[in-house]
């Protein structure tokens, strides 16, 4: 921590107390934060002004605001002095990218499960005019819901673009996640809700086929037919048409289709166990959800008990996950106040727009910051950076790239925060924080 920062106990705008340290970054801090207003426990992200407005008109585009329970976007901000604050709603379950690192391949019945869902919130995001163009496992994230039916929201519309609204960045330009592009924007086509299609069976793919990486998850995905029920390999066809014309006309058009792999008891992976969503925050003792008044007064500061001990392997595992994702999920809600910062905004406290945040709009194949090359077994624990034994790939593309200025150089220490996120360096070199041993490290690119 540095001097001004901000500490536990600290209420900002009178409003979100802080109530827990959760990790530091070079351009802020994120916390488990209580809501004064709403009564609520929410996930912050704590910045100064002076750094964020370097960084944040970069971020995204669009502010985005959805109200559906398979969408998730930042509720509030504040900002006060040097201090501006990102709230979001905690989620406690984790993402797909992690489920598939503790779990392995997934069933067909499961994968339906979760399409169905994410098409419903798809459908809603295209008829509200936007397109999202950054879905991948990463950024789907999970309630916790033990062995009950998943209820995955995505997450992330910080490169999100809308038919009627002037962007950012330069017509042309591909923006998204190497892998997940859809054919006709690597060759500079204008963003359609036929490329999210596009980019949602490729998910689907890889909860199914979690070992395909690069040129071999982009060969099965060109198949006409898929080795699993024919229903699913329908509507798989449907979403991977390299003819954006010939895919599904809408996100709807599957779910009635999938139905019949349904299972509303719960699901299990393809190994045989079930499919558990644990609460990475079970050991923290807060509350289920929304706290009434009598029990916590407003203006009392919050008690978090230490950490229980003998909690399941794999609720262990997954708490050790916790940081990445979070943070990527409070990166996310920086998007909306940088146009906020730029040209003014409302001065509503709850007026704050989505946006996700590492938007990998550089040539890095996967902005997932492990890979795995065999299903790990049920039995997983958490593991540092030096543990997992991955590197991300450095293969380069000919894609087009908007570029964040930073101050930082070669070899400067990074964090989870920003981990997968491209700059500019001071130094002129195209960075990007990525895991080098035990540790996160800016590393040049070019």
């Amino acid at each position: 921590m540095f001097e001004g920062d901000a500490v536990a106990g600290e209420i900002i705008a009178g409003r979100f107390e802080l109530i827990e340290h959760i990790a530091q970054g070079g351009s802020g801090t994120v916390w488990l934060a209580r809501d004064l207003k709403h009564e609520r426990i929410c996930a912050a992200k704590v910045m100064r002004q002076s750094y964020s407005g370097e960084i944040l008109r970069f971020v995204r585009e669009q502010g985005v605001k959805f109200d559906h329970p398979h969408l998730l976007t930042p509720y509030g901000w504040a900002a006060v002095d040097e201090r501006v604050l990102i709230a979001t709603e905690l989620m406690r379950g984790g993402n797909l990218h992690t489920a598939m690192q503790d779990y392995g391949a997934f069933t067909q019945e499961l994968v339906a499960e979760i399409l169905v869902q994410l098409l419903d919130g798809l459908a809603h995001v295209h008829a509200a005019g936007w397109v999202h163009r950054d879905v991948k496992p990463a950024n789907v994230l999970l309630e916790s819901t033990s062995e009950g039916v998943p209820v995955v929201r995505l997450a992330d519309f910080g490169i999100a673009a809308h038919r009627d609204e002037p962007r950012l960045t330069e017509h042309g330009a591909v923006v998204g996640t190497q892998g997940f592009i859809a054919p006709e924007l690597r060759g500079g086509s204008e963003p359609e809700p036929a490329g999210d299609l596009y980019a949602l069976g490729v998910l689907a793919v890889q909860l199914l086929e979690p070992s395909l990486r690069g040129d071999a998850l982009s060969t099965y995905c060109d198949r006409a037919r898929f080795s699993v029920d024919a229903q699913l390999s329908s509507v798989l066809g449907g979403l991977l048409a390299r003819d954006p014309a010939k895919r599904l006309a809408t996100a709807r058009d599957a779910s009635s289709m999938l139905a019949v792999l349904r299972n509303p008891s719960g699901y299990q992976v393809a190994s045989g166990e079930p499919f558990e969503v644990f609460d990475h925050f079970e050991s923290y003792g807060l509350p289920e959800g929304k706290p009434s008044p009598q029990q916590q007064p407003a203006g009392q500061p919050v008690s978090v008990p230490e950490p229980v001990r003998g909690k399941p392997a794999r609720s262990a595992a997954r708490l050790g996950l916790l940081v990445p994702w979070i943070a990527v999920l409070l990166a996310l809600a920086l998007g909306g106040l940088s146009l906020w910062l730029v040209f003014g905004g409302q001065s509503e406290a709850d007026s704050v727009s989505p946006g996700p945040t590492v938007v990998s709009e550089s040539p890095v194949p996967s902005s997932d910051p492990v890979k795995t090359s065999a299903a790990p077994s049920s039995s997983m624990q958490s593991k540092t950076p030096e543990q997992r034994g991955t590197e991300p790939s450095k293969e380069s593309t000919s894609q087009s790239v908007v570029s964040i200025h930073s101050n930082v150089s070669t070899g400067d220490n990074c964090n989870a925060i920003e981990l997968g996120l491209n700059v500019s360096g001071a130094d002129g070199h195209r960075l990007s924080c990525e895991v080098d041993g035990a540790e996160y490290r800016w590393v040049a690119q070019d």
